[in-house]
């Protein structure tokens, strides 16, 4: 993947019949974290993108189990933009078949927590 990125960086841009980016299909497919790394290297802002049912990347890795490596790099990427750091942003990822298991639940206790203190 670092390869075609390297030579082919729009790549990382395409979207398919969904508007699924790669970094979609990679926490869909659960790829290693170097794919995942390399993805978000081509084009930081894809953490921001919504595809697949208005689902952005980091929902599709902790909906389809991604490693806690991947989901960690996404939040952090995710809560890298300002507009990430709001009570409504953050609260963005409860939706109603959601469910929050295991180190997903580890994952968003500090966000969610400073949710509860803080308004937008």
């Amino acid at each position: 993947v670092a390869a075609l990125l390297e030579v082919w960086p729009d790549a990382a841009k395409e979207k398919d019949r969904y508007q699924s980016t790669p970094l979609h299909l990679s926490c869909y497919k659960r790829t290693p974290l170097e794919v995942t790394a390399a993805l978000l290297e081509c084009w930081p802002e894809a953490v921001k993108e919504k595809g697949n049912f208005g689902r952005t990347p980091l929902q599709m890795a902790c909906l389809y189990e991604a490693s806690l490596e991947v989901k960690f790099l996404l939040l952090n990427t995710w809560l890298s933009y300002k507009e990430n750091r709001t009570k409504s942003a953050i609260m963005s990822f409860l939706w109603d078949d959601f469910v929050f298991t295991g180190d997903v639940k580890i994952l968003f206790f500090h966000p969610f927590a400073l949710c509860n203190n803080d308004a937008d």
